[in-house]
């Protein structure tokens, strides 16, 4: 049936807004986007939705969440020594070991059902034991990437030698560069380029991790040694982890930079020319203390970053809803329609691409006049029907 949604504004994804909006779908297909006026007359419709006091908007998209670390709340209930990420992974790692794989499961599904109440319906999922990972809910696309990490040669190896064992269809990526050494960066980069599958890895979201990656001293440095996962072969690249990641050939439109809190004017022009996408996890960093990311440099470059929840781990609340107030937070200048934009669309990354056609009308007390502040900044629940 072929039903044309009618609300006193519509948010394309790829134009401006609507006023008196129409949503012609078949189901869940999009069969055209207009004034409700427009669609109406062309009567190809069987049926008419009047959704009064709502804005009809694509779904949310989550661009960096571990699923499986969703029943470690635990982790971020507690204080946080700004920065201290080496602490903060001793807890995590703590509270990991103490779980147990069928408590971890649930913990994942009832989170991943969460999400898809507030109306995201694309998410990045990173994974290191798939078994816990849950399955996409009605309306949510779940990508899941198996995350490799290892310095050492030996372990290094190791996680090499696992990658022919795994079913073709299985995406991979590296935990960060600063965790994951040359060879086996490149290759997980090489079997995601060979699937065209994206590769999200995690970059400069600490001072420590910039340290260590341009001296090899530091925190991180000590951390390894004391878990025995230091063997001193890694060179340090003297230089931040995105030129490090260019150095070796591994970012184009595929590959997504996630955090991007500290970078250097050259790194923001190595990601544009590059085609990579960023995303940026305001929650995370604000819990974790490692800063706030360059979002105007990063706009002037014309990368238009995604938003993800990261973790229960290093986060108190997952909802895009509230990462895009916190957003706004820092950046009290930034267009609402902007913040909006990156949440509903962001740019590059092949997660992305086959994005499901789902809307979503969101209630709102005065659509006409206030929907950006009330969608970013208003921290009142949302209200999600999906189309």
């Amino acid at each position: 049936m072929r039903i044309l949604h009618r609300a006193p504004l519509l948010l394309p994804p790829d134009r401006p807004e609507i006023r008196d909006g129409g949503l012609l779908l078949a189901g869940g297909e999009i069969l055209a986007v207009g004034p409700y006026h427009e669609l109406a007359a062309l009567g190809q419709h069987e049926q008419v939705v009047d959704h009064p006091d709502t804005v009809i908007m694509p779904s949310l998209i989550n661009g960096h969440c571990h699923l499986e670390l969703s029943g470690l709340g635990g982790v971020s209930a507690g204080p946080q020594t700004a920065g201290d990420m080496t602490g903060w992974i001793k807890r995590l790692l703590a509270a990991r070991m103490a779980a147990s794989a069928d408590e971890l499961a649930k913990a994942a599904k009832a989170q991943l059902q969460k999400f898809q109440a507030q109306g995201v319906g694309v998410l990045l999922d990173i994974a290191n034991d798939l078994s816990l990972a849950p399955k996409g809910e009605d309306g949510v696309a779940v990508t899941t990437l198996l995350e490799f990490l290892g310095l050492s040669q030996e372990r290094q190896g190791q996680a090499i030698s696992q990658l022919p064992k795994l079913p073709a269809e299985t995406g991979v990526t590296a935990h960060a560069p600063h965790t994951s050494g040359a060879e086996l960066l490149v290759a997980l980069k090489a079997r995601a380029r060979a699937g065209q599958k994206t590769f999200s890895i995690h970059v400069a979201e600490s001072l420590a991790e910039l340290e260590f990656l341009m001296t090899g001293q530091g925190p991180f440095r000590h951390f390894l040694e004391e878990i025995g996962g230091w063997d001193g072969t890694f060179q340090p690249p003297a230089c931040g982890p995105v030129a490090y990641l260019d150095r070796l050939g591994l970012l184009d439109r595929h590959s997504l930079c996630v955090h991007a809190v500290h970078l250097s004017d050259m790194e923001l022009e190595i990601l544009a020319k590059s085609g990579a996408a960023v995303c940026l996890c305001p929650g995370s960093n604000r819990y974790l203390g490692v800063g706030k990311a360059p979002v105007e440099k990063l706009l002037a470059a014309g990368i238009l970053p995604y938003l993800g929840t990261d973790s229960r781990a290093s986060n108190k609340k997952l909802s895009l809803w509230r990462e895009m107030r916190l957003l706004a937070e820092d950046f009290p200048t930034l267009d609402p329609a902007v913040i909006l934009a990156m949440a509903t669309r962001g740019s590059g990354a092949s997660f992305n691409r086959s994005r499901p056609a789902r809307w979503l009308a969101v209630s709102c007390p005065d659509p006409a006049a206030v929907s950006g502040e009330f969608l970013v900044r208003d921290p009142a629940v949302k209200e999600v029907t999906w189309l």
